[in-house]
């Protein structure tokens, strides 16, 4: 665990520093003062270490959801994620900044687009655990469509200026999948069993 975050650490500085495309893996090890056969013992690339932290996001999003498992069922604990996102990505703003000049963004915004549809995927089973098509919709298309609409918010409040605060982007979410979580959002179309 301490080798892989100093090899995060690393990175992040050396993002900052030169962007990721620059970095080459002798820099990284060097920077995080580890044996060149230690990193290759954890990571294959530097493209894997950038990844391995992502995941890592999923996790504290999904515990985040947890965490508001009292309340499960009711409409303020669906998309619980949300918040924690929004928090994140305010502390981060200067490495989201970094990762948009260089090759990284494409990266890392797809593995957290991966993260998050299958964050929204968990709500959405948890509304509806055996049906394929919530309220006459493909799963998979409200997957998506909520996925979209999550880092098309994210995107317009990280570049808004004056900045807007963490909870007035969250909420600007919350109210766009307002209508998706509602009681009834979900309701069978007429002539379904069920």
């Amino acid at each position: 665990m301490r080798t892989r975050d100093a090899l995060r650490e690393a990175l992040v500085k050396l993002i900052f520093e030169k962007g990721c495309d620059a970095i080459t893996v002798g820099e990284l090890v060097s920077r995080a003062n580890i044996a060149r056969s230690t990193f290759y013992a954890h990571y294959s690339s530097k493209e894997s270490v950038l990844l391995d932290g992502v995941g890592s996001l999923r996790d504290k999003f999904a515990l985040a959801s947890r965490d508001t498992s009292a309340g499960r069922g009711t409409r303020e604990s669906r998309f619980a994620f949300s918040l924690a996102l929004f928090e994140h990505a305010d502390s981060h703003r200067e490495l989201f900044s970094a990762h948009m000049r260089d090759g990284s963004a494409a990266l890392v915004l797809n593995a957290n687009r991966q993260n998050l549809a299958l964050l929204i995927k968990r709500e959405l089973q948890e509304i509806s655990a055996t049906d394929d098509q919530l309220g006459g919709i493909p799963r998979e298309v409200m997957i998506r469509f909520l996925t979209d609409g999550l880092f098309a918010v994210l995107n317009w409040w990280m570049q808004t200026k004056p900045p807007i605060s963490v909870a007035e982007g969250n909420r600007i979410f919350r109210q766009f999948i307002e209508r998706f979580i509602a009681p009834d959002a979900f309701a069978h179309p007429k002539g379904r069993d069920g």
